[in-house]
């Protein structure tokens, strides 16, 4: 993606969380209540703000972290458990592009033009690759974004119903109408998008795997279905607890604060059992599944 559109998406994103976070307020609620502060109007609109504040932080993280990249002298320790190799061959994982060894779990971007680690995706909404370092900021800004648009939600319909009431300035003018249908037409959609992208998400987090590697896996499922090879345990599921654990820390009273990801993103915990895909099968149609890296144990 060419960089002057990058910065553009991620404007038009700021555009977007600014105008249906403070036209609501602006426009729609500081109307409803009469233009006067009150321990109500705080009640509603506080939390909310705290909530905008947590969404923005942690896009701003994912915009400007970096993902993780190779250091320039690492080499695997063929000696330890849990490096990568390539399947054909039974060699450690090599980057053609970059021109040096694949950490574990570390896939080549197209778009950043460098390997990073644990990739997950390159996001264009962000204008970053997803990766080791700002996966967590990735994960707690869907989850603000999920619970700041629900809570918008409620608070416009709870002004739309206020039409029934008894106060004079229940009644919405035209202004305010306008903006009723904009924040609707503007917020509906991103719940629902970025609601099914989050629980996708949130899924891949509870079993410790990434977009790419939930793509390997149904390339597996579907050679297991086959015949062709024999089902094994995902390596780097280590139960719910603990796959949360590496990536949002242990500290369960931080998981919604942004927090640097543990580990280097070098070397992962591994789970028991065996990690090396059996192949029961040699044909030319599988090359795509065997050029994919497996686990050394």
């Amino acid at each position: 993606m060419h960089p002057i559109l990058g910065r553009l998406i991620v404007n038009f994103v700021l555009c977007l969380i600014s105008f249906l976070a403070y036209s609501s307020q602006i426009f729609i609620i500081w109307p409803w209540y009469g233009g006067v502060v009150s321990v109500e109007l705080l009640n509603l609109l506080v939390p909310f703000n705290v909530l905008v504040a947590m969404l923005l932080w942690n896009y701003f993280l994912c915009v400007t972290t970096d993902p993780g990249q190779v250091p320039p002298n690492w080499k695997p320790d063929t000696h330890s458990d849990g490096y990568e190799v390539k399947k054909l061959t039974g060699r450690p994982r090599y980057c053609r592009m970059c021109e040096r060894p694949k950490p574990p779990r570390t896939h080549h971007c197209k778009q950043c033009n460098r390997c990073v680690l644990r990739m997950d995706h390159h996001c264009p909404w962000v204008n970053n690759c997803v990766g080791h370092f700002n996966y967590g900021h990735f994960i707690r800004f869907l989850l603000y974004v999920d619970v700041a648009c629900s809570y918008h939600l409620v608070m416009i319909t709870r002004r739309v119903l206020g039409t029934m009431g008894t106060r004079v300035w229940d009644e919405p003018s035209g202004v305010e109408l306008v903006f009723i249908i904009l924040n609707y037409v503007a917020c509906v959609p991103v719940l629902l998008s970025v609601g099914a992208f989050s629980i996708y998400h949130f899924m891949c987090l509870l079993g410790n795997t990434t977009t790419i590697e939930g793509w390997e896996k149904d390339k597996v499922a579907t050679l297991v279905r086959k015949g062709k090879i024999r089902e094994v345990k995902y390596p780097y599921n280590l139960g719910r607890r603990k796959n949360i654990e590496a990536v949002l820390g242990r500290n369960p009273w931080l998981w919604c604060w942004p927090t640097t990801t543990p580990g280097t993103g070098l070397k992962y915990e591994l789970a028991d059992g065996d990690g090396t895909w059996i192949e029961l099968s040699k044909r030319q149609d599988e090359r795509e599944y065997h050029e994919s890296p497996t686990l050394a144990v």
